[in-house]
């Protein structure tokens, strides 16, 4: 787990994390809206075995525990989750929690 604010990011033209990830190209991702206290992925387990997941939190507050250790969060924050460790994300009870998600992969 690598964890950023968005004013550590040095773009290139055509990659959020050049240093970070080189070549690597997003292949899915999205915006999820998290209730209060809602939990992604209640299974006791959730991996991605061969893809990092890069979280951009853009809204409110919560945790993503990341092999049992557990993370704050807050609005700015940059999560990166590497292939391999489980991870879940929670919602603040107070106030929704709002990320922007991708998955990356290695380029073909």
């Amino acid at each position: 787990m690598k964890r950023l604010r968005l004013t550590d990011l040095t773009p290139s033209d055509t990659r959020l994390f050049p240093a970070l990830f080189g070549e690597m190209i997003i292949v899915h991702g999205g915006i999820y809206c998290f209730k209060p206290g809602e939990t992604a992925h209640p299974e006791p387990r959730h991996v991605h075995e061969d893809a990092d997941e890069v979280f951009i939190f853009i809204q409110g507050k919560g945790v993503v525990p990341i092999d049992g250790v557990e993370h704050l969060v807050e609005t700015g924050d940059v999560v990166i989750v590497e292939a391999g460790e489980d991870h879940h994300t929670r919602s603040s009870v107070d106030f929704p929690l709002v990320a922007a998600w991708y998955m990356l992969e290695a380029k073909k």
